[in-house]
């Protein structure tokens, strides 16, 4: 086969595969070209670091994921594996169960290779599915009730007609969907199934949350109304008596997972990605201190609450926990609202969450002043260790209002290393990086980094750190067609390489075009962004590669450039998003801003120096001014995956926009 055929393979019509990272051809991803950016960042010892650890998984790795977890909580049978609700699961009952799982799923017929529908909040049960069904090969599809029915169907279709599972609460929103699906066996998992009789008992307990620890058993009742139901219980009673050998001849490159993008694109209809072994071991394995350079920390705490069909969830707050010996809190709200609530049900050391998640929690802690006593004083989130925002990049405004958060409640003070080694308060990290390469940004130890790496910043924003294994550079479009690699600070499209990228997309047609090939002639997959690459080597991604405004006399307008701009007033400005409508035949670029609750000025005052400096710095786009105002009470419209739906603002239009003329508001159609 030619390279360039084993790069992309077409398996079928449905069905499209990338596999661009081979490490024998590490060395020109690796790059140690001293010119080039991406050189500086992998030379020397952080290369060899990289390379050691890619060496180690092809020796010693080449097996399901099933069997890594498996290794790593050898003789910690004992330990906390999955905390839910105040109730311990150790990790010799994890394990236990999804051997009960692997057997009933084996007596019912399921065989490696089958991809069965799940549609799961995050219970214990989740983690049962993954383990038990990776064992012998199995994949299961994580997808989320609130898509398009038209895109679950098409899912319901694509699995295996052997088996459906799906948590009561979810149950409930495609009950219709599930209905008319001809599977042979439905089964359900209560919200309630793992949760103690009486969760007074626990040592966590939150009696002020009362209502957080009790979930009526609607499983149980479905089940009773329909014959072709059956409990996650009753599923696992037909494994009892299967007596055949479980096999378990999975490799690195066995198919693992099938997640879903956060559908920001088209809502509704996420991108469907396949996932290996390989990516979720490459990833868990880089967290040992030899092959990271961070501290090896045993029996933390890491909070899995974003929707089960990301792979952020399953990779980053499952995968990884599971790998440091570190128990999972499963969370299943999922909402803003209750965010805080949960971080004090569960007392994370590590939690993920979207940007929008954060600045929420962050609201009602500082200006509702909840878990605040009589005094002002507020209750400390001494536990939390590390939090980071995904999904989205933090904003100035926003970095300054969580880090305010985070600062007042002491965040991490409670958490000491080694007998001496605390932060007296953690900072917001941004983690993720498109769904499509994996967690290639997840920098876990960022407190202690942002420490490090502070004189050299003078202000800026932290950006992005690449995992160690990850080859991530900014290429530009040359007049010839070529790409070139970017200089520091220089704009372009942030590409990458690394082992955890996905296997492929299933019924997505743009594979091919995810592919850029350099000057060089290496081949990276482009991350679909624009942005830069800075002198430590940290990523900052600025918007969509083809975000790029065309006016009507040819002029080319960025507006990122147009946010930067706005956003140089963080104490005052919260966020903002910049988008076009036509009026009168012109283009016009709508500045939707929403302002702090910490801002020091009038909103109108605000307004009135943010549209002199963009009419300073823009010129051109002076007279094609709108703004738009988001509060809490008029948010930002999000996506099913909690994210900012810009899709959603832009559809607004003009409606609610204002011209600012000689110090006034007027509507925009005015």
């Amino acid at each position: 086969m030619e390279a360039s055929e084993k790069k992309i393979s077409l398996l079928n019509e449905e069905e499209q595969r990338i596999n661009v990272f081979h490490l024998e051809e590490a060395e020109q991803y690796f790059v140690n070209d001293m010119e080039m950016p991406s050189g500086r960042v992998f030379q020397g010892k952080n290369w060899k670091r990289a390379k050691a650890g890619l060496e180690y998984i092809e020796a010693e790795c080449n097996c399901s994921w099933y069997e890594m977890i498996r290794r790593r909580w050898e003789g910690y049978e004992d330990q906390e594996a999955i905390f839910y609700r105040g109730n311990v699961i150790t990790a010799g009952t994890m394990f236990e169960k999804a051997e009960e799982l692997t057997r009933a799923l084996l007596k019912i017929g399921v065989e490696k290779g089958d991809e069965i529908a799940c549609c799961v909040s995050n219970v214990p049960e989740l983690v049962y599915i993954l383990l038990g069904c990776n064992r012998i090969g199995v994949k299961p599809n994580f997808f989320a009730a609130h898509y398009d029915p038209v895109f679950i169907r098409q899912i319901l279709k694509d699995c295996s007609h052997k088996l459906l599972i799906t948590t009561d609460n979810e149950y409930e929103k495609i009950q219709d969907l599930v209905e008319e699906a001809p599977y042979s066996y439905k089964v359900l998992i209560s919200l309630a199934d793992s949760l103690p009789e009486n969760p007074e008992e626990c040592p966590e307990y939150e009696p002020e949350l009362d209502a957080y620890y009790h979930y009526e058993n609607l499983a149980e009742r479905f089940v009773k109304e329909h014959d072709d139901l059956k409990t996650f219980s009753q599923f696992l009673e037909l494994g009892r008596d299967y007596d055949g050998e479980i096999v378990d001849d999975n490799n690195l490159d066995t198919d693992f997972i099938v997640t879903y993008t956060s559908g920001s694109t088209k809502i509704g209809f996420p991108k469907r990605m396949i996932h290996r072994n390989r990516g979720a071991i490459t990833i868990g394995v880089f967290h040992d201190p030899k092959f990271c350079g961070n501290p090896a920390v045993r029996g933390l705490r890491g909070l899995s609450t974003i929707h089960s069909d990301s792979n952020t969830n399953i990779f980053t707050s499952i995968s990884d926990s599971l790998f440091q010996n570190w128990s999972i809190a499963m969370e299943p709200e999922y909402n803003p609202e209750l965010f805080l609530d949960c971080l004090f049900i569960n007392k994370p050391n590590f939690a993920v969450a979207t940007t929008n998640f954060l600045l929420e929690t962050a609201r009602q802690y500082l200006i509702e002043q909840r878990y605040h006593d009589e005094k002002g004083r507020g209750r400390k989130l001494d536990f939390l260790l590390v939090i980071m925002a995904v999904g989205e990049a933090c904003s100035p405004g926003e970095e300054y209002f969580i880090n305010t958060f985070l600062k007042k409640s002491k965040a991490g003070s409670g958490v000491h290393f080694f007998g001496f080694l605390h932060f007296p308060y953690v900072t917001v990290g941004q983690g993720g990086g498109d769904t499509e390469h994996g967690g290639i940004y997840y920098t876990l130890w960022r407190a202690l980094r942002q420490k490090q790496y502070g004189r050299r910043l003078h202000g800026d924003q932290y950006g992005m750190k690449p995992v160690p294994y990850a080859q991530v550079t900014c290429l530009r479009k040359t007049s010839d067609g070529s790409y070139v690699e970017c200089g520091y600070n220089e704009y372009g499209i942030i590409v990458a390489n690394c082992a955890s990228v996905m296997a492929g997309y299933r019924h997505f047609e743009k594979v091919r075009s995810k592919i850029i090939t350099d000057s060089r002639g290496i081949d990276w997959v482009s991350c679909d962004v624009f942005g830069y690459i800075d002198s430590l080597g940290c990523v900052h991604v600025k918007d969509r590669s083809d975000s790029a405004v065309v006016l009507e006399d040819g002029t080319r307008v960025l507006p990122f450039r147009i946010v930067d701009e706005i956003q140089k007033d963080p104490k005052n400005i919260m966020t903002s998003v910049v988008t076009t409508c036509e009026t009168g035949g012109k283009t016009k670029f709508v500045i939707n801003v929403e302002f702090s609750p910490l801002k020091e000025h009038s909103e109108l005052q605000i307004i009135q120096e943010m549209d002199a400096r963009l009419k300073r710095a823009f010129p051109e786009i002076a007279n094609r001014l709108l703004y738009r105002k988001f509060d809490h009470d008029h948010p930002f419209p999000i996506t099913g995956s909690g994210k900012r739906s810009v899709v959603g603002v832009q559809n607004l239009g003009s409606d609610y926009a204002y011209r600012f003329r000689s110090g006034k508001m007027f509507p925009a159609s005015i």
